[in-house]
């Protein structure tokens, strides 16, 4: 039998998805092999590698800049999670209460995004660093996105940029602040002065890739003795390229940063920061100074922090007319006032990613394809302060990471979340201080 040369073909999803997901894997292997390849050109061998979460972090970004990719990373704060039962979408036009700022009756990025519900593993509010993969306060080691700045942060004049909007409220001390990185500039006017308006630190704002090549050869130093003439020679020389890279990091840093006055954000006329019910508007401000900061080449990463674990600095008014900041918004307000709170304050990250999607970098692209977007939370659920089935999302048009949307509900940790994360923009999530986890069960690369 002939066949009809009008009739349409219809191609089947589920193949097509399939052949899609082996095109990744495969490019990941490529990746893989060729990164094995540098470190073995370099001499660096795979027990050094594994043995050192820096190292291992610090050549993965000089591989991805050698390989001309660009690798940002915004994480932005939600303080405590959602109830059962608000949060996850079941499609691009059926949002939940807590989740209705992505829909089409929001600001429509839902087709860019992956809804998750995670376990931040600990119960109650001392574990706000958790949303940021810190399960403690242990000194010895920061939350990601510290760890990521002494990785990607090396070419920046600003390793990192921690914004927030009522974040400290009028608490100082770190039970309240999400990230190890100092505390965050609370005030929008405070972040354009900062970074826009002064003077560009002329080596970066800190030393860390500097610590990092002193960490390692004084590491080295110590196992001397144990190594051949070979490989101390194949080591030597590997130091040797370090340096000369440092040095043009240096030099890169000196004599072409970024024309301040030419990306400058403007605040509105009528901004206030006085303003106590201005929180949400406040964070939208900081959200625009976070995506000038990527534009200029200021930082590859940023945090914005909404809020704190305690909902203090912020209020809301229930059905009878009462205001309620988000702790008594959780505790003691009528039904339905603690959603009516969070479900406005996640217009922020709607917006952010909107704003990321159609802000564009030097090359015309859009910063979302280069950046990873991170919602994150400290607390499963705000009301009875479980740490299931906490609100996460991840936002970005990078090549490691699926596309389009999903939603799913799943028993994997924070910390399996931001290992996920890491191993879609292609850096080695073993290499990083997340207490052994993976990106199992998170699917979103």
């Amino acid at each position: 039998m002939k066949s009809n040369k009008n009739s349409v073909i219809h191609k089947n999803p589920a193949t097509e998805s399939q052949v899609r997901l082996e095109k990744r894997r495969e490019k990941a292997k490529k990746e893989r092999r060729s990164f094995l390849d540098m470190m073995t050109k370099t001499g660096i061998s795979a027990s050094l590698l594994r043995s050192s979460s820096l190292l291992g972090g610090v050549m993965a970004a000089r591989y991805a800049s050698a390989a001309g990719e660009k690798k940002r990373v915004i994480y932005c704060y939600i303080h405590s999670g959602s109830p059962p039962g608000t949060w996850l979408p079941q499609s691009t036009s059926s949002m939940k209460t807590l989740s209705t700022a992505y829909g089409p009756s929001g600001f429509d990025v839902a087709g860019l995004c992956h809804f998750r519900e995670v376990n931040t593993e600990v119960t109650g509010h001392i574990g706000v660093q958790q949303a940021l993969g810190k399960p403690d306060y242990d000194p010895h080691y920061g939350t990601i996105d510290t760890q990521l700045a002494s990785v990607l942060g090396a070419t920046t004049p600003y390793s990192s940029i921690y914004l927030g909007s009522n974040a400290t409220a009028s608490e100082t001390d770190a039970s309240v602040i999400i990230s190890t990185g100092g505390l965050p500039k609370d005030d929008p006017q405070d972040a354009v002065n900062a970074y826009f308006k002064t003077p560009l630190p002329s080596t970066g704002n800190d030393n860390t890739y500097e610590k990092a090549f002193a960490a390692q050869y004084d590491a080295i130093n110590a196992i001397k003795a144990k190594l051949s003439t070979e490989e101390h020679q194949r080591l030597d020389q590997h130091f040797d390229a370090l340096k000369k890279i440092e040095d043009r990091i240096v030099a890169l840093s000196q004599n072409m940063g970024p024309d301040l006055a030419a990306c400058t954000p403007q605040l509105p006329a009528n901004y206030d920061k006085k303003t106590n019910d201005s929180m949400v508007e406040h964070a939208k401000l900081q959200a625009d100074i976070l995506i000038a900061a990527l534009k200029c080449g200021l930082t590859n990463v940023g945090v914005l922090q909404l809020g704190n674990h305690n909902g203090a600095g912020w209020t809301v008014e229930d059905k009878f007319n009462n205001l309620h900041n988000g702790h008594s918004a959780a505790h003691s307000a009528p039904q339905g006032t603690f959603e009516k709170m969070m479900a406005k304050k996640m217009e922020v990250p709607a917006y952010f990613i909107k704003r990321l999607n159609e802000e564009v970098d030097e090359n015309g692209s859009s910063l979302l394809e280069t950046t990873a977007f991170v919602q994150v939370t400290c607390m499963g659920n705000g009301i009875s302060h479980l740490p299931t089935d906490a609100p996460f999302l991840l936002a970005s048009k990078m090549p490691g990471f699926k596309t389009g949307f999903s939603s799913k509900q799943t028993s994997a940790t924070a910390r399996n979340f931001h290992a996920a994360v890491l191993d879609g923009m292609g850096l080695p999530s073993s290499q990083f201080m997340l207490t052994g986890a993976k990106g199992d069960g998170i699917d979103i690369s």
